[in-house]
């Protein structure tokens, strides 16, 4: 059997047993965004790492160094918006290629810090080695939320409402512009570009569900909706329906999709790395925690709902439903 076979998800699965050497005091292992741990003290400590490759991640010609550095660690951030956590430390590995220009590397180091500082980050240290084709990028980054605030996959309730704390799709329209350079107006390409290159992780989001008491559970969008919201209904027990209707698209996008002949449900439910926060919200408090995010400037979109059973569907604007495929990102397929 090839790794291609099961995939990242199911490697990850086969692994996961193996994890928990010493239970006391993990509240969480593998399988969440965050690994959960109970220490001394008031709250719990969030541990999220991403790994980043390059041409698999990213490509430095399309981008400054600045760009590529901030990205990395905003992975890393939205895993812990996606348990309602705040950051707190990051600690980062890098091989490098030994041909790479040290200005190059300065201005690495100049996007993570310039964007840890808009969150408070520290960068405490790390590792360096050298590589001897791409560079590799790790980060690990902790954070703490207090146990009565926490978000996890596994606890979304039939009934709950699907929401999106923002648009989809938007990243991966600008990955394959990037990709397939179509002669598109700039004013096409250029926030969909950008949504692609320079994320931003939806922390005061995550936080706002968090203190709400009104969500159940939470991911953030690194691999795309249908992939993601798999995760929370596989680990919690039940079944989705996502309202095409309901999905919020800009005209860009729209118009991207049209001028190079994409189906723009690919975009929207399939693509990933928009890493805004997909949760699930009890009908009754939705409208209370609308209100919470209208008084941040920030928007909320509910796109569906949790309900009995074990499948993904999406519901037409004419009613008819079709199974929903995961089909988001996966790195051995």
């Amino acid at each position: 059997m090839k790794l291609k076979d099961i995939g990242e998800f199911g490697f990850i699965d086969r692994i996961a047993p193996l994890g928990n050497i010493r239970t006391k005091g993990v509240v969480k292992g593998i399988g969440d965004d965050c690994a959960i741990v109970a220490l001394e003290g008031p709250n719990y400590l969030l541990v999220t790492t991403d790994l980043l490759v390059e041409r698999v991640h990213f490509l430095k010609q399309w981008g400054s160094s600045e760009i590529i550095g901030a990205r990395a660690l905003t992975a890393n951030l939205s895993d812990i918006a996606a348990c309602g956590g705040t950051p707190l430390d990051a600690f980062i590995s890098i091989a490098i290629p030994e041909e790479t220009e040290v200005e190059w590397l300065d201005g690495l180091y100049r996007g993570m810090a310039q964007m840890a500082r808009v969150y408070g980050v520290n960068l405490l240290g790390g590792d360096t080695t050298g590589s001897k084709s791409d560079l590799v990028i790790n980060i690990a980054l902790t954070g703490t939320v207090a146990p009565e605030d926490v978000l996890f996959r596994h606890t979304a309730k039939v009934g709950d409402i699907i929401v999106l704390t923002g648009p989809t799709g938007l990243s991966a329209a600008g990955c394959d512009i990037l990709v397939h350079s179509p002669e598109l107006p700039e004013q096409i390409t250029h926030d969909l570009i950008r949504s692609h290159l320079e994320p931003r992780p939806h922390i005061l989001q995550g936080r706002l569900l968090a203190t709400s008491g009104a969500c159940s559970a939470a991911i953030d969008l690194s691999d795309g909706v249908s992939s993601d919201l798999g995760h929370i209904c596989r680990d919690s027990g039940i079944a989705a329906v996502i309202y095409e209707n309901r999905l919020p698209v800009s005209e860009e996008l729209t118009r991207a999709a049209a001028a190079m002949g994409t189906d723009l449900l690919k975009w929207v439910l399939h693509g990933g790395e928009d890493y805004v926060l997909l949760a699930a919200v009890r009908p009754d408090k939705l409208e209370d925690v609308r209100k919470r995010f209208e008084t941040n400037g920030l928007d909320l979109y509910p796109i569906g709902e949790f309900v009995s059973g074990h499948e993904m569907f999406l519901e037409r604007p004419d009613g008819r439903r079709e199974a929903l495929a995961w089909g988001g990102w996966d790195h051995f397929r």
